[in-house]
């Protein structure tokens, strides 16, 4: 109920936004918020950014933020999804059901690296804000490692492989961004030997078969 509630007050403070804002359904007005959250939040400590920062960036008031997204950490959350749709579009475009396994891993992690790189003030968010406890961030992360892990048979093994490739390539684009001093196609090299030789060896083994 209490959540109806809130919905409920965004819907009619959206009608009325403060400032005699145009007047928006509820989901357009959330998708602006939302654009204007993550343009506000690029390159910065999520913990330093107010309501008050992004209501004015989105020209709307204080209270039509916090009816939407409730709380610092419902904002964040809203960030960070907006920023995985858009990686995971990328990885997407990645695959192919025409290469080979290990030729499909080499574009996924070129792709990867290169977002981080083209995109590094929300991919550093994308990454620090996975790292919140709050529901809907955490389920996202779930949602996309059980992407990955669907592609093999045994659900439970194949979700803790994911996981652990999805915090060695964060891991290594890290690196990768901080130091710069290995080019893209010697550290697409590097990843890839690392996360190939431990799947095909799991997969070799039985301990890891495709679906």
């Amino acid at each position: 109920m209490a959540d109806r509630a809130v919905d409920g007050a965004a819907t009619a403070e959206a009608a009325r936004d403060q400032r005699g804002s145009q007047r928006l359904d509820p989901e357009t007005r959330r998708a602006q918020l939302v654009a204007a959250a993550v343009e506000v939040f690029r390159g910065r400590d999520p913990n330093e950014v107010s309501f008050e920062e992004v209501a004015e960036a989105a020209g709307v008031s204080r209270s039509l933020v916090y009816a939407y997204f409730h709380d610092r950490g419902g904002l964040i959350a809203e960030v960070y999804l907006h920023n995985v749709a858009h990686l995971d579009a990328e990885l997407s475009k990645a695959l192919d059901a025409g290469l080979t396994d290990e030729a499909q891993l080499r574009r996924v992690v070129r792709r990867y690296l290169v977002f981080a790189r083209d995109n590094e003030p929300s991919w550093s968010l994308l990454n620090t804000a996975g790292r919140i406890q709050h529901p809907a961030v955490q389920a996202a992360r779930r949602a996309r490692i059980e992407r990955i892990a669907s592609h093999w048979a045994d659900a439970k093994t194949a979700r803790s492989v994911a996981q652990a490739v999805i915090g060695l390539l964060e891991a290594g684009a890290r690196d990768w961004l901080d130091y710069r001093d290995r080019g893209l196609d010697r550290t697409t090299d590097l990843l890839v030997g690392l996360v190939w030789s431990g799947v095909s060896g799991l997969s070799a083994t039985g301990v890891l078969v495709a679906r």
